[in-house]
């Protein structure tokens, strides 16, 4: 039975829970935000306002119990000077919860527990103009990217066009000299004829001014 047992377990014991607390606290204070468990974000809040509340009173018990709830002695003097100060004309309302929906894998519901300041914010803004800045950036470089791929794509047709268009002209250019190019012309040059070398007749069988011997008829039969 649970008499007088407030809060959540957390499925761990007492040593383990303050423990966890305490590590996120200091987490939260160093950081201005943390992002846990809603349940985890529900039992850390009112731990951390009351160290808020101890840090706006300032007196020593307070600085001491504050150094003592906390893990880094240089997170409890950040949250005695310049987190406490803020919230001088504040009257509690320190902390808030942001759910954030379930996590992937086992369906938690997840929260952010952040400090309601004026630096809180100012980060937060910073960031998300950031990120904003940082997202338009990255869509503009991506648009050039694209732009610069189809201006490519396009030269390279242009220059496939114009190549092949030199090729069609030079091969046009070609056949017209080979056909310009017949036997005999003076286009020719020293282009061989496809055509064989007229026979030469022999020395032997050239005349040189003299006649070559008839055969003389042949005699009449004497009767």
């Amino acid at each position: 039975m649970r008499h007088n047992k407030k809060g959540r377990k957390l499925g761990r014991n007492a040593t383990h829970k303050r423990a966890m607390i305490k590590n996120i606290a200091t987490s939260l204070f160093r950081y201005g935000s943390i992002r846990t468990t809603l349940p985890k974000a529900k039992e850390t809040r009112p731990y951390a306002e009351k160290l808020i509340t101890r840090a706006i009173s300032g007196t020593l018990a307070d600085k001491r119990i504050i150094i003592q709830r906390l893990n880094d002695r240089s997170v409890a003097h950040h949250l005695i000077n310049d987190i406490a100060p803020e919230f001088k004309k504040r009257n509690g309302g320190y902390l808030r919860i942001i759910k954030l929906g379930n996590r992937d894998g086992d369906g938690a519901e997840m929260a952010v527990l952040e400090i309601v300041s004026e630096t809180v914010e100012r980060k937060r803004k910073s960031r998300s103009e950031r990120k904003k800045k940082a997202a338009e950036k990255h869509d503009a470089e991506a648009k050039k990217a694209a732009a610069t791929t189809e201006e490519g794509e396009t030269g390279e047709e242009k220059v496939d066009s114009e190549t092949q268009h030199e090729h069609e002209k030079t091969h046009h250019r070609d056949e017209q000299t080979k056909e310009h190019l017949t036997h005999g012309s003076k286009a020719e040059g020293s282009r061989k004829s496809s055509k064989p070398p007229k026979s030469v007749p022999k020395q032997s069988q050239l005349h040189r001014g003299t006649s070559t011997p008839k055969t003389p008829p042949p005699s009449s039969q004497e009767n």
